[in-house]
């Protein structure tokens, strides 16, 4: 037995190990990591468009308008490229479980997303469409199922459009259920295309007879503003990018009259529940609050004690990319990073300072909004 065919064998009989479990968050991985690599594969000028089309009897199609790896990371088709890019050939082991956001994204990871997708899939088949060439590789329980292949187009026809796709069906005698979430999958491709601005996710479920497209020009200021629909926003979003040697930062914030708070973070694109870089957002405008009320020496510094009450009324989207993000606990919902936290402290601090002194209207709303729940609670 060849080492990759140990190693997929291995994959195949501890699916948990490299997925999370086989239920449903371990099959969701399959089509999310996907996603994820056409969103990244679109930052970097690759493409446009990243479709998932759900189809009857579980199969899934992933397609994206451009290569999904850059250029050159294995020889161009025909020869045994596809069957590397999707397989453990040549590659002593898989990566379990790395953290797949697009700084981890190296080439290496997107063999291990592919290899992973087909090695827990009865069926895998991938197209590359090369300018008017197509080349097709298929897969059974991740081993080739036979060379790649040129499918010639008909003659007089015009020449396909440049594109990769994958079409997968999940293993069913690996995963519990097979079924995706619709919902799920949306919501996620409603963030990505709030974190990569003009790129188009389209989402076709051919059971429910049901399309959706996500896009927002603006990002994540766009994003913002659909969140505080109907929260009374007292200003357009603010949008803030910065980064330190070892940290960048996505921000857009928005402040309303309306009660509660939509603050929703990523680390590296992957939603966060919490941790270092939110403690750092909220460290930062409490900073920005503090230098305000100094500066127009409005109320006492002790009205400002209360930092339960930074969030209310405030949208606010914040992405951070970090090389080597720490977490608490298995589940990796909150970030551990102290680095994080002190570098979005003061990144947030400066800015969201000198916006308050431009924007000293909304900087004073800002504020008796704050001071006034501060009242309320005694």
């Amino acid at each position: 037995m060849t080492a990759s065919r140990e190693w997929l064998q291995r994959m195949r009989q501890r699916p948990g190990m490299y997925v999370g479990d086989v239920g449903g968050y371990g099959l969701h991985r399959l089509p999310l990591w996907l996603l994820q690599l056409g969103a990244t594969a679109a930052s970097e000028g690759r493409g446009t468009e990243v479709r998932l089309r759900l189809e009857e009897g579980g199969a899934c199609t992933f397609s994206f308008d451009g290569l999904l790896w850059p250029k050159g990371l294995v020889p161009e088709p025909p020869g045994d490229a596809l069957e590397r890019m999707c397989s453990w050939t040549d590659r002593t082991s898989p990566s379990p479980k790395p953290d797949w956001g697009p700084v981890a994204l190296s080439g290496l990871a997107l063999r291990d997303v592919l290899a992973l997708v087909s090695g827990l899939s009865s069926k895998c088949e991938l197209v590359v469409v090369l300018e008017d060439k197509t080349w097709r590789q298929s897969f059974v329980e991740g081993e080739p199922a036979g060379p790649v292949r040129e499918v010639l187009p008909p003659v007089g026809n015009r020449p396909a459009v440049k594109g990769t796709r994958i079409r997968f069906v999940p293993d069913r005698s690996i995963f519990e259920s097979t079924r995706l979430s619709v919902l799920g999958l949306s919501r996620r491709m409603e963030e990505l295309a709030a974190l990569h601005p003009g790129v188009s996710f389209w989402l076709n479920d051919d059971v429910r007879q049901l399309e959706e497209r996500h896009g927002f020009a603006r990002g994540l200021v766009e994003y913002s503003e659909r969140l505080s629909q109907g929260a009374s926003p007292l200003h357009a979003p603010w949008f803030f990018e910065g980064r330190t040697e070892e940290v960048r930062v996505r921000l857009s914030l928005q402040w309303c009259r309306g009660p509660g708070s939509r603050v929703v973070t990523w680390v590296n694109q992957f939603r966060a529940l919490g941790g270092a870089h939110a403690q750092g957002l909220l460290q930062g405008i409490a900073q920005a609050q503090r230098h305000y009320v100094q500066m127009a020496r409005r109320v006492p510094d002790y009205w400002l004690d209360d930092n339960a009450s930074l969030t209310e009324g405030l949208t606010a989207l914040l992405d951070v990319s970090v090389p080597q993000p720490v977490w608490y606990g298995p589940i990796k919902g909150q970030l551990a990073n102290p680095e994080c936290e002190d570098d979005v402290a003061r990144l947030v601090g400066a800015w969201l300072s000198e916006r308050f002194e431009q924007e000293s209207l909304v900087a004073t709303q800002v504020l008796d909004q704050h001071v006034g729940r501060c009242v309320a609670k005694g």
